[in-house]
């Protein structure tokens, strides 16, 4: 049955994130964090205890694919494993709760980067390795499941994204997410090991380079420090470089590296990506920063940092002051486009933006020729109506989304301009980006346990896609 083959793939991945943790459980054991140290340890048993025998219980289910599987399995391996990546903090910080550390969870695995213990781990080494591990997995598990399952069913329009991945037999689905991560694990570990370089040679030290760099290819927008303001212009360029590496899509990086030729161009994207960098910037240095070449440099990183939803910014980055709410918005609207589909950033994808954009020519120009026909196409196949369909609904479902999201914590009490910000940037997955939404916003330690679910479902949502969610409320879908 599918429900044992969920189950066995679920106790895979938990044992592997569980085993992950003993990175951060070392180096707490070295350095004498022993409140760290055991809460890692603690957490690695239950998780690696519970995950093995998920795993050894049904090991001997057979191979199914029916669309349930394919549709459930993104959405209950995010909660699952963000309850794992967030039950170290339950028992580090018990006085807390356990709802502040599944936020947490659920903010490291989606690379949002929000946190509710800002501030409680400053001087755990360890705690700041595991954020940064954390999201590091997160941001490539993400890019597996664009490149698979949320390719499969068509998420959004994401079957127009065709791939150039070798991925041999598993080619529809979930058999294909084995294939898509053993085929990009080596780039992906490749461009951290030469952005955590870089970082090197620009005066960061070893322990710094290596979390920065993964916060970065993640683009979680955390640093060592616990804050996410950049120090020193070498570091800052080492960063805008590889925030927008991270944003393009991976299987392209891979074609490019491995010199694969493929039958259609793959470079669109990467166009409207840089293109829509190009624009926001100037955009962003005419309306908002002083116009000078440290002015032109604030607004070209925080461009990036926006559109990566890392929410990174520099030392002395501030807008003038008659412009905070207009950089607001301009920054808010960034996050929202995003990058690229296969990218680790989050937001509705630039995918999408050019297809609607080729939708509306289409139309200006069937006004001038009411009698023309004319196929919309997108790297060079047609786009069927389905797929326009699909891209509607999910920009339809991403702006409901964050208006009930904004709704639901202003009815809990929280100011209205707050209540944006922390929605905006739990649903684009850009935490960070909140301080620079909402100037006056003071962090997300100190919610309530609502804020935080409410919080954390647009987190989810954010990652998998609202139209994935919407799956469960057809009826033609538990039927089967």
């Amino acid at each position: 049955m599918w429900q044992s083959r969920l189950f066995f793939l679920i106790g895979c991945w938990v044992s592997l994130l569980a085993l992950a943790q003993l990175v951060p459980f070392s180096v707490a054991t070295v350095l004498g964090e022993a409140d760290a140290a055991s809460g890692f340890f603690a957490s690695l048993m239950i998780c690696f205890l519970t995950g093995g025998s998920l795993f050894l219980g049904f090991r001997s289910s057979a191979q199914v694919k029916v669309p349930k599987l394919t549709v459930l399995l993104p959405v209950v391996a995010g909660v699952s494993l963000s309850f794992v990546s967030g039950l170290p903090f339950f028992f580090i910080f018990p006085e807390l709760g356990l709802v502040p550390a599944y936020f947490e969870g659920v903010s490291l695995l989606t690379t949002t980067g929000s946190s509710a213990y800002e501030g409680a781990f400053k001087e755990m080494v360890s705690v700041t390795l595991w954020r940064a591990l954390a999201a590091w997995i997160g941001g490539f598990v993400s890019i597996c499941f664009v490149l698979s399952i949320l390719t499969a069913v068509n998420s959004g329009g994401l079957q127009l994204h065709r791939s150039t991945l070798p991925f041999g037999d598993s080619e529809t689905g979930y058999p294909r997410l084995r294939s898509v991560a053993t085929t990009l694990v080596p780039l992906y570990c490749l461009v951290t090991a030469i952005c955590c370089v870089g970082l090197l040679v620009s005066g960061e030290t070893l322990s710094s380079s290596i979390m920065l760099s993964m916060a970065v290819i993640s683009t979680t927008g955390i640093t060592p420090t616990g804050t996410a303001v950049i120090n020193g212009l070498g570091t800052q360029v080492v960063v805008a470089v590889f925030m927008l590496v991270s944003i393009l899509n991976w299987d392209v990086l891979y074609a490019r590296v491995m010199q694969i030729r493929a039958k259609h161009p793959y470079g669109t994207e990467t166009k409207a990506v840089l293109l829509s960098l190009l624009v926001g910037t100037l955009i962003l240095f005419a309306m908002a920063f002083e116009l000078n070449v440290n002015g032109l440099w604030q607004s070209l990183f925080a461009t990036i940092s926006a559109m990566s939803t890392s929410g990174f910014s520099t030392d002395g980055m501030a807008p003038s002051r008659d412009s905070v709410t207009t950089a607001a918005l301009i920054l808010l609207v960034l996050a929202c486009l995003g990058g690229a589909a296969a990218g680790t950033g989050g937001g509705m994808k630039q995918l999408r933006l050019l297809i609607i954009y080729r939708l509306g020519r289409r139309e200006v120009d069937r006004l001038a020729h009411p009698h023309g026909v004319k196929a919309l196409r997108y790297q060079g196949f047609k786009v069927e109506k389905g797929d326009v369909n699909a891209v509607w609904l999910l920009i339809g479902a991403f702006v409901l989304t964050l208006v009930v999201g904004t709704l639901c914590l202003a009815v809990l009490g929280i100011e209205f301009q707050t209540s944006l910000a922390m929605a905006a940037s739990s649903l684009t997955l850009s935490g960070p980006l909140a301080n620079h939404i909402d100037p006056y916003f003071v962090g997300f330690s100190g919610l309530r346990d609502a804020d935080y679910a409410i919080l954390s479902i647009l987190m989810l949502v954010g990652r998998l896609e609202a139209t994935l969610f919407l799956a469960f409320f057809a009826k033609s879908f538990w039927r089967g």
